[in-house]
Protein backbone atom coordinates (compact mmCIF):
# COMPACT_ATOMS: atom_id res chain seq x y z
CA UNK A 1 0.00 0.00 0.00
CA UNK A 2 1.20 3.89 -0.58
CA UNK A 3 0.26 7.08 0.62
CA UNK A 4 -0.06 9.73 -2.72
CA UNK A 5 0.24 13.30 -2.20
CA UNK A 6 -1.04 15.65 -5.33
CA UNK A 7 -0.94 19.46 -5.47
CA UNK A 8 -4.55 20.91 -4.23
CA UNK A 9 -6.67 22.40 -7.73
CA UNK A 10 -5.78 25.49 -6.11
CA UNK A 11 -2.22 25.40 -5.83
CA UNK A 12 -2.34 24.39 -9.89
CA UNK A 13 -4.79 27.32 -10.21
CA UNK A 14 -2.68 29.82 -8.65
CA UNK A 15 0.13 29.04 -10.65
CA UNK A 16 -1.32 28.78 -14.12
CA UNK A 17 -2.75 32.37 -13.50
CA UNK A 18 1.08 33.43 -12.58
CA UNK A 19 2.73 31.76 -14.46
CA UNK A 20 0.70 31.64 -17.80
CA UNK A 21 3.15 29.81 -20.14
CA UNK A 22 4.44 27.44 -17.40
CA UNK A 23 1.26 26.27 -16.29
CA UNK A 24 2.23 23.21 -14.31
CA UNK A 25 0.99 20.67 -12.34
CA UNK A 26 2.57 19.06 -9.66
CA UNK A 27 2.32 17.48 -6.36
CA UNK A 28 2.28 18.27 -2.35
CA UNK A 29 0.59 20.42 -0.25
CA UNK A 30 3.26 22.45 1.41
CA UNK A 31 5.92 24.67 -0.14
CA UNK A 32 8.96 22.92 1.89
CA UNK A 33 10.82 20.24 -0.25
CA UNK A 34 13.06 17.94 2.17
CA UNK A 35 16.27 17.62 0.89
CA UNK A 36 17.88 14.05 0.18
CA UNK A 37 20.59 12.70 2.23
CA UNK A 38 22.47 11.93 -0.99
CA UNK A 39 22.22 11.46 -4.31
CA UNK A 40 21.28 8.32 -6.30
CA UNK A 41 24.24 5.90 -7.28
CA UNK A 42 25.74 5.82 -10.95
CA UNK A 43 24.01 2.02 -10.73
CA UNK A 44 20.84 3.28 -9.77
CA UNK A 45 21.02 6.13 -12.65
CA UNK A 46 21.45 3.32 -15.17
CA UNK A 47 18.46 1.18 -13.70
CA UNK A 48 16.88 4.78 -14.50
CA UNK A 49 17.67 4.90 -18.34
CA UNK A 50 17.09 1.74 -19.21
CA UNK A 51 14.78 0.99 -22.39
CA UNK A 52 12.35 -0.79 -19.80
CA UNK A 53 11.98 2.27 -17.98
CA UNK A 54 11.51 4.71 -21.09
CA UNK A 55 9.36 2.46 -22.74
CA UNK A 56 7.25 2.57 -19.40
CA UNK A 57 7.16 6.57 -19.10
CA UNK A 58 6.17 6.76 -23.06
CA UNK A 59 3.36 3.97 -22.93
CA UNK A 60 2.25 5.32 -19.85
CA UNK A 61 1.53 8.30 -21.61
CA UNK A 62 1.15 7.37 -25.10
CA UNK A 63 -1.76 4.96 -24.73
CA UNK A 64 -3.95 7.52 -23.53
CA UNK A 65 -2.54 10.15 -26.42
CA UNK A 66 -3.78 7.42 -29.18
CA UNK A 67 -7.39 6.76 -27.64
CA UNK A 68 -8.12 10.37 -28.13
CA UNK A 69 -6.56 10.69 -31.76
CA UNK A 70 -3.44 12.37 -30.06
CA UNK A 71 0.25 11.90 -31.59
CA UNK A 72 2.74 10.11 -29.44
CA UNK A 73 5.42 11.64 -27.58
CA UNK A 74 9.28 11.16 -28.50
CA UNK A 75 11.73 10.61 -25.56
CA UNK A 76 13.63 13.61 -24.71
CA UNK A 77 17.23 12.97 -23.45
CA UNK A 78 17.29 16.37 -22.65
CA UNK A 79 14.75 16.69 -20.41
CA UNK A 80 15.09 13.59 -18.78
CA UNK A 81 18.17 14.76 -17.60
CA UNK A 82 16.68 18.00 -16.48
CA UNK A 83 13.79 16.03 -14.82
CA UNK A 84 16.75 13.89 -13.24
CA UNK A 85 18.25 16.78 -11.71
CA UNK A 86 15.47 17.69 -10.00
CA UNK A 87 14.51 14.44 -8.51
CA UNK A 88 18.27 13.53 -6.99
CA UNK A 89 17.37 16.68 -5.46
CA UNK A 90 14.49 15.66 -3.68
CA UNK A 91 12.80 18.88 -4.74
CA UNK A 92 8.79 18.19 -4.37
CA UNK A 93 7.41 21.15 -5.62
CA UNK A 94 7.04 22.97 -8.77
CA UNK A 95 10.70 23.83 -10.86
CA UNK A 96 9.04 27.30 -11.50
CA UNK A 97 11.43 26.97 -14.87
CA UNK A 98 14.17 27.02 -13.45
CA UNK A 99 16.23 24.15 -15.41
CA UNK A 100 15.89 25.39 -18.55
CA UNK A 101 15.56 28.77 -20.06
CA UNK A 102 13.25 26.99 -22.92
CA UNK A 103 9.96 26.95 -21.42
CA UNK A 104 8.47 23.64 -20.31
CA UNK A 105 5.60 21.51 -18.43
CA UNK A 106 5.88 19.30 -16.08
CA UNK A 107 3.65 16.83 -13.63
CA UNK A 108 5.36 15.72 -10.53
CA UNK A 109 3.96 12.56 -8.14
CA UNK A 110 5.22 11.30 -5.25
CA UNK A 111 4.10 7.68 -3.06
CA UNK A 112 5.21 5.84 -0.20
CA UNK A 113 6.41 2.14 -0.57
CA UNK A 114 6.16 0.20 -3.76
CA UNK A 115 5.73 2.57 -6.26
CA UNK A 116 6.37 2.01 -9.91
CA UNK A 117 6.64 3.60 -13.45
CA UNK A 118 3.16 2.66 -14.50
CA UNK A 119 1.54 3.21 -11.33
CA UNK A 120 3.28 7.03 -10.87
CA UNK A 121 1.73 7.70 -14.63
CA UNK A 122 -1.77 6.17 -13.72
CA UNK A 123 -2.17 8.92 -11.04
CA UNK A 124 -1.88 11.56 -13.85
CA UNK A 125 -4.38 9.93 -15.95
CA UNK A 126 -6.78 9.83 -12.84
CA UNK A 127 -6.71 13.21 -13.35
CA UNK A 128 -9.42 12.55 -16.06
CA UNK A 129 -11.78 12.00 -13.73
CA UNK A 130 -11.90 15.36 -12.67
CA UNK A 131 -12.20 17.18 -16.10
CA UNK A 132 -15.43 19.19 -16.48
CA UNK A 133 -15.35 20.56 -20.04
CA UNK A 134 -17.98 22.87 -18.63
CA UNK A 135 -15.95 24.08 -15.87
CA UNK A 136 -11.98 23.01 -17.17
CA UNK A 137 -9.11 23.76 -15.18
CA UNK A 138 -5.37 21.92 -15.76
CA UNK A 139 -4.59 18.62 -14.46
CA UNK A 140 -2.04 16.49 -14.67
CA UNK A 141 -4.12 14.45 -17.79
CA UNK A 142 -4.67 17.88 -19.85
CA UNK A 143 -0.87 18.36 -19.98
CA UNK A 144 -0.83 14.20 -21.34
CA UNK A 145 -3.24 14.76 -23.64
CA UNK A 146 -1.87 18.49 -24.72
CA UNK A 147 -1.61 17.92 -28.74
CA UNK A 148 1.35 20.42 -29.45
CA UNK A 149 3.66 18.90 -26.75
CA UNK A 150 5.85 16.19 -29.11
CA UNK A 151 8.62 15.52 -26.14
CA UNK A 152 8.53 14.00 -22.76
CA UNK A 153 11.84 13.65 -20.38
CA UNK A 154 11.29 11.87 -16.88
CA UNK A 155 12.80 10.31 -14.09
CA UNK A 156 12.78 9.35 -10.26
CA UNK A 157 14.04 8.89 -7.05
CA UNK A 158 13.93 7.36 -4.17
CA UNK A 159 14.31 10.33 -1.12
CA UNK A 160 14.52 9.96 2.25
CA UNK A 161 12.04 11.47 4.41
CA UNK A 162 10.30 13.75 1.28
CA UNK A 163 6.62 13.23 2.87
CA UNK A 164 7.54 14.13 6.06
CA UNK A 165 9.93 12.61 8.69
CA UNK A 166 7.27 9.52 9.70
CA UNK A 167 6.30 8.14 6.73
CA UNK A 168 10.14 6.79 5.26
CA UNK A 169 11.30 6.82 1.82
CA UNK A 170 9.32 7.93 -0.89
CA UNK A 171 9.98 7.79 -4.76
CA UNK A 172 9.20 10.88 -6.57
CA UNK A 173 8.91 11.31 -10.44
CA UNK A 174 9.41 14.26 -12.91
CA UNK A 175 8.37 14.53 -15.84
CA UNK A 176 9.07 17.20 -18.31
CA UNK A 177 7.35 17.90 -21.16
CA UNK A 178 8.35 20.10 -24.55
CA UNK A 179 6.42 22.00 -25.35
CA UNK A 180 4.50 22.65 -22.51
CA UNK A 181 1.01 22.09 -21.88
CA UNK A 182 -1.37 23.54 -19.82
CA UNK A 183 -1.09 26.81 -21.29
CA UNK A 184 -3.47 29.44 -20.91
CA UNK A 185 -5.91 29.95 -23.37
CA UNK A 186 -4.83 26.83 -25.13
CA UNK A 187 -7.14 24.26 -23.85
CA UNK A 188 -9.47 24.15 -26.61
CA UNK A 189 -6.76 24.51 -29.16
CA UNK A 190 -5.03 21.54 -27.64
CA UNK A 191 -7.40 19.33 -26.12
CA UNK A 192 -10.67 19.08 -28.84
CA UNK A 193 -11.10 15.02 -28.09
CA UNK A 194 -11.65 15.80 -24.34
CA UNK A 195 -14.49 18.50 -25.29
CA UNK A 196 -15.58 16.75 -28.36
CA UNK A 197 -16.31 13.54 -26.05
CA UNK A 198 -18.16 15.16 -23.32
Amino acid sequence: MFTLHLFSIFTLLITALLHPTRAINTSHHTRHARRHAGHASMDATAVRRSPAHIAAYLEGHNVVRAAHGVKPLQWSPYFANLAEQWADACNFKHTDGVLSDKPYGENIVAATGPFSVHAAMGTFIEDAADFNPHHPHFTHYTQVLWESTTELGCASSVCKDLLGPSTGPATLYVCLYDPPGNVVGGMRQNLPSVFHHS
